[in-house]
C-alpha cells in the first residue's frame, strides 16, 4: 500500500512538473529551434543564392562556449555565459572584416560582434570622445568607422576597434540628419538629411574629409534630385551615390559629381515597389539592397536597378527570413547579407552561394544556428 501511495505521489509530481513545463516563458533559441526554418533563397526548384548562416544576439553567437569552457567555468564556479539578446533598440548596422557593428543610441554606443577575435564589445564610451546619440554608420575601404551622431551633430571617425581618429562637424547646416555614405577612399562623406514636415530642406551633402561642402542634392520635391523625406545612401566602387528617397517610394542613382543618373522602385504591393523604404547597402558587384520596414523584406535589384530577388517576409513568428520590424542591412566584402531587426532584437546572416567568395566564418567557430 505504501509502494502504491508513493508510485501515485511520484505521478501526481511528475504530472504537475509536465503542466508547470508547459506553462514556462520558452527561450528564444529554444523558439528559434521549434519553428520549422527556411534556409535557401530563391526556394527550390529555382537557384538557391543565398543560404541562412546564423544568427547574432549575444555573446555566446560570436563566441560559442566549448566543453573546455564550460567544465573551466564549472572548476571556478563561474555562471554560465549570458545568451540573452544585447542589442536594444538598433538603428543601423555595417559589416567589414569579421566586425559587425550596431549602433544603439539608447546605450550611447557601437555595439560590436568581432568574429575575428571571438569577443563582444562596444566603443564610443570613453571621455572626451565619447558617443550621445548614434544614429547611422558607414565604413570606408581601410575599415574606419563612420558614426553619426545626432546629439553632437558631428560625424565621428573611429578604427576597426573603436579608437578615436577625428570629427566632421555638422554645424547647423542640418536641420534632421539621419543617415551617413562613405567612398572607399574616404575622400568624400555623405550626409542624409530627411528634413522636416513643414520644410524644403530635404537633402544629401556631399562633404570633404575637414567638413568642407563639396555639393549637396535636393531640395524637397517629386522630380529628379529632389527627395521627399530621403533616409539612407550608400557609395558603389565606381563612387556612384545610391539614396533612399523613402517619400517618393524610390531609390535615386546619381555619379560622382552628384549628377542625376537614373531611378526605380515607385507606391505599390508587387515585388519592385516599395513601401516604406529605409536601408541599402551595396554588394561588391555594385548590386543595390533595399530593405523594406512596410513589407519587412530585403529586395536586391542590379546596378541599373532592375529587381533579382526578394528575400524574407514580415512575420511575428521567429525562424530565418521572418522579420517583424527592420532596423537595417549591411553587406561585407564577401557578399555575405546582415539584416537587423529590431523586435526580434537579432542580426541574421545570409551566405551568397552564387560565384566565388572567401570563405570566413561570421562566428568564431563557423556554427550554423539551424
Amino acid at each position: 500500500m505504501r509502494n502504491a501511495v508513493a508510485i501515485g505521489a511520484a505521478l501526481l509530481v511528475f504530472a504537475l512538473a509536465g503542466v508547470l513545463g508547459a506553462c514556462a516563458p520558452v527561450s528564444p533559441k529554444a523558439q528559434k529551434a521549434a519553428v520549422p526554418q527556411r534556409l535557401l533563397w530563391p526556394a527550390p526548384p529555382d537557384q538557391p543564392r543565398f543560404e541562412f548562416e546564423t544568427v547574432l544576439q549575444s555573446a555566446i553567437d560570436i563566441a560559442p562556449e566549448t566543453d573546455s569552457d564550460r567544465w573551466q567555468r564549472a572548476l571556478q564556479g563561474r555562471t554560465a555565459a549570458n545568451d540573452a539578446p544585447v542589442i536594444n533598440k538598433p538603428t543601423a548596422i555595417a559589416s567589414r572584416d569579421g566586425r559587425t557593428y550596431v549602433a544603439e543610441p539608447a546605450a550611447k554606443a557601437i555595439t560590436v560582434f568581432d568574429a575575428s577575435r571571438g569577443k563582444l564589445f562596444r566603443f564610443g564610451l570613453r571621455e572626451p570622445n565619447d558617443l550621445k546619440r548614434p544614429q547611422a554608420l558607414a565604413i570606408d575601404g581601410s575599415g574606419k568607422v563612420y558614426v553619426l551622431d545626432t546629439h553632437l551633430r558631428k560625424v565621428m571617425v573611429f578604427d576597426a576597434i573603436g579608437l578615436f581618429i577625428d570629427s566632421i562637424d555638422l554645424g547647423t547646416r542640418f536641420s534632421n540628419p539621419v543617415g551617413v555614405a562613405v567612398t572607399a577612399d574616404g575622400s568624400t562623406v555623405y550626409v542624409v538629411d530627411r528634413g522636416n514636415v513643414e520644410q524644403d530642406d530635404h537633402k544629401v551633402v556631399a562633404l570633404a574629409p575637414d567638413g568642407r561642402e563639396r555639393f549637396r542634392l535636393g531640395p524637397r520635391g517629386s522630380a529628379a534630385g529632389q527627395f521627399n523625406i530621403p533616409l539612407a545612401a550608400a557609395v558603389a566602387g565606381d563612387g556612384s551615390l545610391y539614396v533612399v528617397d523613402s517619400g517618393n517610394f524610390r531609390v535615386q542613382a546619381f555619379d560622382s559629381r552628384g549628377r542625376f543618373r537614373f531611378q526605380f522602385g515607385g507606391l505599390g504591393t508587387a515585388f519592385g515597389n516599395f513601401s516604406r523604404p529605409r536601408s541599402i547597402a551595396l554588394d561588391p558587384d555594385g548590386n543595390v539592397y533595399v530593405a523594406d520596414g512596410g513589407f519587412n523584406n530585403v529586395q536586391i535589384f542590379s546596378p541599373t536597378g532592375d529587381l533579382l530577388m526578394p528575400l524574407g517576409t514580415l512575420n511575428r513568428e521567429p525562424g530565418p527570413g521572418n522579420f517583424a520590424l527592420l532596423a537595417g542591412i549591411a553587406i561585407d566584402e564577401t557578399r555575405r547579407l546582415y539584416v537587423l531587426d529590431h523586435y526580434f532584437k537579432k542580426i541574421e546572416v545570409y551566405r551568397w552561394l552564387g560565384g566565388t567568395e572567401q570563405h570566413r566564418p561570421v562566428t568564431a567557430e563557423n556554427t550554423t544556428s539551424r
